[in-house]
């Protein structure tokens, strides 16, 4: 099987085909062009999980995550992510699941495992089980029947595992009045700023103090290790020029695809908002209700309702006419799509209120669910089809290049042969991005770990593989006090100012416990205190931005005109808050989303509780990593 699959492995159906059923087979991936001997990675319980297995999984959420963060893709973020011991925890899991669900006798009737099969999306043709398509498919990369059943019995196996330990789990409406309570209900305060930068001027240093500051922080001012490379870039958007498809199988990429071109009901609409604040008072929110009639009273009259949009609405739509484009069902408040998906085309609703407020609709066209028709898809489907041949071109070539380099130890001589470009860096350090490439510390530390004229193997990154010869290395060493002794002052100053302006924020709050008086004392310490306006729990503060530590302290508070007992750090200096109200979440927003609320706290507490399950279970196991393979 695994030979049929490295000889189909430039083929679009197999990715396809793979992707189609990619959590029956346990993350089967495009797998790495630079082979290891089979090993394992880890031993669950006596069940080994293979190295090609662990490298399968690796891959598929290194694919998914590169298409979620395509924008913000680097090598950074994969090491953020942690996406090696990602995929190895889930094979883990499973294992884990699994073997559970043996301990139980759980097993999966021929019927489920039928059903399953046959509800699957990747063996219909027009909503219905094709046995033609589903054999096919198998064929294409390996499977018999048999085998795959095997496999998707295991599959439904750990799904009931999984449902029968989070059917312990239960919510009660305490819960999530609490829940809705703690994440929507906000505070409004006021704080002082001690900024340090206003106790640098009052900041004196000696000679003494600049060469003990040093001493002791030395590490700070070392000059890291450099090295200047040149390497070879093996892009797969270089080689797409390359790349020819046959109408075929653009036709054969469509039809194995259906479900991904098929699209939900949807309509085209434009909106109008007038926010209501959910702690709005009921006199409030009918003033805003008559305002809102009124532009109704014209939009049903039949103005212009894009300029009524840009006149009136506080969406951020407002300045594009209110529009939203096509929508479906799923991305809008309930209350929204009930009202637009009821309108017909060029229809304009009554005031719809959402949690937002109320709202006007205008829907400007519908559309049925459906497939998007081929002629309509079709170039998307050539782009893609032509990606994938590039990264295998790609890959192949990346090999060949790799492997004439390192067995002579020539990089002109590849250069030539394969008419390539060698771009010649500056001097980088393994923390600094590199021209055109950006921060990317997989090439940076190789770099670095490569001696002087020596060929590094292959690096892959998001945008293609590179070949790296490292031409010259400098070493990391610390300078002397004198040649960047204004550096060391200033860094000194900005520490001995920030000391400066907590001692004054302490001193206010001692002052303010003997007499109470704010207003007077901000006067008599010269200070202009500032509001932030209401927040929540979730997210930054206004004015100050994300500091937990102050945002807990500013929810402890209970009374308005109450003080927090000490000051709250971050990169400006100390804050001293005080609180100036305390404005619940709206009781009526929650009788209206509380069904919702209960589903969401609920999926919540059960992934919590299938974790704490897990990390339970695996602590009675006996569970042994090979480090060396990860």
């Amino acid at each position: 099987m695994l030979d049929l699959m490295r000889r189909h492995a430039k083929s679009w159906i197999i990715n396809v085909m793979i992707g189609a059923i990619v959590v029956v087979f346990v993350f089967w991936g495009a797998g790495s062009f630079r082979e290891r001997s089979p090993q394992y990675v880890a031993i669950v319980n006596d069940e080994a999980i293979g190295f090609t297995e662990y490298q399968e999984a690796y891959r598929n959420l290194y694919e998914q995550a590169r298409n979620q963060y395509r924008q913000i893709w680097s090598d950074d973020l994969v090491k953020t992510l942690d996406l090696k011991n990602q995929a190895l925890e889930t094979l883990i899991n499973q294992r884990l699941l699994s073997q559970m669900a043996r301990s139980l006798n759980l097993e999966v009737t021929q019927n489920e495992l039928q059903e399953g099969i046959l509800n699957s999306p990747a063996f219909q043709v027009d909503g219905l089980f094709n046995a033609g398509k589903y054999r096919s498919i198998l064929a294409r990369i390996g499977f018999t029947p048999e085998s795959y059943e095997i496999l998707k019995r295991r599959d439904l196996t750990i799904q009931q595992m999984n449902r029968l330990i989070i059917s312990f789990v239960k919510v009660v409406p305490a819960e999530v009045r609490e829940n809705y309570h703690f994440t929507r209900d906000r505070v409004d305060v006021e704080f002082i700023l001690f900024k340090a930068g206003d106790f640098r001027n009052k900041v004196k240093t000696t000679p003494e103090e600049l060469k003990d500051y040093f001493e002791k922080n030395k590490l700070r001012y070392q000059v890291p290790a450099k090295v200047k490379v040149a390497y070879l870039a093996i892009r797969p958007k270089d080689l797409e020029d390359q790349i020819t498809i046959e109408p075929s199988e653009v036709e054969e990429f469509y039809e194995f695809n259906l479900d991904k071109y098929r699209e939900p009901e949807k309509v085209k609409a434009r909106h109008i908002l007038f926010k209501v604040d959910e702690a709005a008072s009921p006199d409030e929110v009918a003033r805003i209700k008559t305002q809102a009639e009124l532009v109704l009273k014209q939009a049903k009259a039949g103005e212009d309702f894009a300029t009524l949009a840009r006149k009136h609405s506080q969406d951020s739509t407002a300045k594009e006419g209110g529009e939203l484009g096509w929508m479906a069902r799923d991305q809008l408040v309930k209350p929204f799509s009930e009202a637009a998906f009821k309108l017909k085309k060029g229809e304009v609703s009554d005031l719809v209120r959402t949690q937002y407020g109320f709202h006007i609709i205008k829907v400007e066209d519908h559309r049925e669910a459906g497939i998007r028709p081929l002629e309509e898809v079709k170039a998307e489907i050539e782009k893609k089809i032509i990606s994938d041949n590039a990264r295998e071109l790609a890959a192949d070539l990346a090999v060949e290049v790799y492997e004439k380099a390192s067995l002579n130890q020539d990089f002109k001589a590849v250069i030539k042969e394969y008419k390539l470009t060698p771009v010649f860096t500056d001097f980088f350090s393994i923390n600094e991005p590199v021209d055109d490439l950006g921060l990317q510390r997989t090439f940076t530390e190789l770099a670095h770990s490569l001696k002087e004229g020596e060929i590094g193997p292959l690096v892959d990154l998001p945008d293609g593989h590179y070949l790296i010869k490292a031409l010259e290395k400098r070493d990391s060493y610390i300078p002397a006090l004198d040649k960047i002794k204004e550096s060391v002052r200033s860094n000194l100053v900005d520490e001995k100012a920030g000391e400066l302006a907590r001692k004054e924020a302490v001193r206010f709050l001692a002052a303010l416990g003997k007499d109470g008086r704010w207003d007077q004392l901000t006067q008599d310490f010269n200070l202009s205190p500032e509001s932030t306006g209401p927040f929540t729990r979730i997210g930054g503060i206004p004015k100050i931005g994300i500091n937990e530590t102050l945002t807990a302290a500013a929810f402890a508070l209970t009374q308005p005109g109450q003080t927090a007992p000490e000051p709250y750090e971050d990169d400006k200096g100390f804050y001293i808050i005080r609180l100036k109200k305390i404005i619940p979440a709206s009781e009526e927003s929650f009788e209206k989303e509380q069904t919702a609320l209960t589903r969401r706290l609920q999926i919540i507490k059960s992934q919590n509780y299938l974790r704490q399950w897990l990390e339970d279970l695996r602590a009675r196991s006996i569970i042994k990593i090979n480090e060396e393979l990860m």
